[in-house]
């Protein structure tokens, strides 16, 4: 795969040995003795082309801006600028150079291409060389993507170059693969984690008989295929897969959606649900659903646990529960500090921050609860490469309220990573200078790396992966009518435990077991289960047992 992706840039760039690739639309960068690359899904959607399809070679403009994924870059900086403010890389000063995907993968690539261009070159020069031992690249490292999809497909190019790549949030199981992604390392379990979570917190609730909701991406069909087996382990059952678009300017998505909330409503006996989606597709699923009254229990991955974008859709109340699962997160009071003086600061290029400052004027005419969803409105174009507006007031205030520490804490943990890895590596070399080592030797630095962050040790596994553990969320309707998204639980992926550090969160989290998502109902002593062959094992009748036979436990499935 990587050859066939090269060989594309090799069309793109014509017959030439080199190809030169434009600076035109960099979301912000520092200068920096070693440049790290990130890419982040600051909005969630390119602009839906009438046609259906592009007629012309050019990167789609963007639309809906995510706060989450903005929080996501501006985490990053911090984490680089708490560095290089201190003496950990003893004068090794790092810079950055960061790239909005807009939760697209051909913007992704576009991106990751720049980060291929060799150092010292006129422009943005990406040699095609069939051995990068001795080629040295402007950046050394990259951080991101958002989501599995993108990274899956950013991976295969970086993997020419063994360039490093860290994602604090594409929990895909396939990119534990080693063998087909070996430069991909994450901050974060991977969903395979996520899945039997999922599954032991289903069995734990008394429910048999679920729906499922994904993408139809790479993603999705892996969510489902890693739930599929820890669902088996578990007695769990699945009644429906439904997959939806993985893009909203699919044409598509509105017929999909309907047909799925049909499925839903006619399946009656399911009233859980497992949602695997990002987050502007369960916006446009939930405000259908809503439509439609249909209420039931949502299981919330970690793409959409805690988002805030679908935590203000008006009347969410009446969605039904919302369950969700988030990777851990850490002490971000520093971050909460860096955010507070954000207005005071003179970045040198962040366009990223300038339309921030755009969107947040052209809300202010709208109350507090709205917000987030002026700022974040899909239907609003994308302004990014225009010329910077002063900054003026950024509301430090909303953006500290609107601070995950989840997706915060694993951006901070891959830039630690980095930094811990480069340290090692530049103990015995000068690292001030540009050409002083290749993305490749970064990598063998960062294998089985271990560091200490917050007093806590932090490791990298064999196949690249970072294992904190879970936060499960709940979502609660507060005083004022909107959404709190509160911590009930610890997940520890290990042990396959669910902790609570409050007796009262333990009987909120019990509470599950009064929903009913059962195909059968519960057999009682004195009968049994009696299934077809074309029937779920969770789908029987309840019989009478045969003359001279007992059953003397409830829910019995042989005498």
């Amino acid at each position: 795969m990587a050859r066939l992706l090269w060989m594309a840039l090799l069309i793109i760039c014509g017959r030439t040995c080199a190809c030169k690739i434009s600076n035109d639309f960099v979301g912000a960068k520092a200068p920096g003795d070693v440049i790290i690359g990130g890419l982040f899904a600051v909005h969630g959607k390119t602009m839906t082309i009438p046609s259906g399809y592009p007629r012309r070679p050019a990167v789609q403009n963007c639309a809906g801006f995510d706060l989450e994924g903005f929080l996501q870059s501006l985490a990053m900086i911090h984490a680089i600028e708490s560095i290089n403010n201190s003496t950990f890389l003893n004068g090794i000063k790092l810079g950055y150079e960061i790239y909005d995907t807009c939760a697209d993968v051909s913007t992704a690539l576009v991106a990751t291409m720049k980060f291929l261009a060799k150092v010292n070159s006129s422009g943005t020069i990406v040699e095609s060389k069939r051995n990068y031992t001795d080629y040295i690249p402007r950046v050394k490292a990259v951080i991101g993507a958002s989501y599995s999809e993108e990274s899956i497909a950013v991976s295969r190019l970086l993997t020419l170059q063994l360039m490093p790549q860290i994602s604090y949030s594409a929990s895909a199981d396939i990119l534990s693969d080693t063998f087909r992604f070996p430069s991909f390392f994450r901050s974060i379990p991977s969903d395979i984690f996520q899945t039997k979570a999922m599954a032991s917190l289903i069995q734990r609730s008394g429910w048999d008989w679920i729906g499922m909701l994904t993408t139809d991406d790479e993603y999705g069909r892996l969510a489902v295929e890693d739930f599929g087996r820890q669902a088996m382990a578990f007695n769990v059952c699945i009644a429906f897969r439904e997959t939806l678009p993985a893009y909203l300017s699919d044409l598509a998505i509105d017929k999909r959606i309907n047909s799925a909330l049909n499925v839903i409503r006619d399946h009656v006996k399911v009233n859980v649900i497992i949602v695997f989606l990002k987050p502007y597709l369960v916006i446009k699923l939930f405000q259908k659903a809503l439509e439609m009254e249909v209420n039931k229990t949502w299981i919330a991955s970690d793409n959409w646990s805690a988002s805030l974008q679908v935590a203000s859709i008006p009347n969410i109340n009446k969605i039904g529960k919302i369950v969700g699962f988030m990777f851990k997160g850490g002490n971000v009071s520093s971050f909460s500090h860096f955010l507070e003086n954000l207005g005071k600061r003179d970045f040198e290029n962040n366009r990223l921050l300038d339309q921030y400052a755009i969107l947040l004027a052209g809300c202010s005419h709208v109350s507090e609860q709205d917000l987030y969803n002026c700022i974040s409105d899909y239907t609003k174009g994308n302004w990014l490469y225009d010329a910077p507006l002063s900054q003026g007031s950024l509301r430090e205030d909303f953006l500290i309220a609107s601070v995950l520490p989840g997706f915060v804490y694993g951006t901070h943990l891959a830039v630690t990573a980095l930094a811990n890895a480069i340290r090692n590596l530049c103990r015995h070399r000068n690292c001030k200078k540009p050409g002083s080592f290749a993305p490749w030797q970064l990598l063998e630095a960062l294998q089985g790396l271990s560091f200490t962050d917050g007093g806590k040790k932090i490791t990298f596994d064999s196949k690249g992966d970072i294992n904190i553990g879970y936060d499960v969320l709940f979502w609660k309707k507060n005083q004022n009518g909107s959404m709190d998204i509160i911590t009930v639980a610890e997940y520890d992926c290990q042990e396959n435990v669910f902790f609570f550090k409050e007796s009262k969160r333990k009987l909120e989290f019990n509470a599950l077991m009064n929903i009913k998502s059962k195909c059968s109902a519960v057999c009682t002593p004195g009968q049994m289960k009696k299934t077809s062959e074309s029937q779920h094992t969770c789908c029987y009748e309840c019989v009478t047992c045969p003359e001279n036979h007992y059953s003397d436990q409830t829910g019995k499935e042989n005498m």
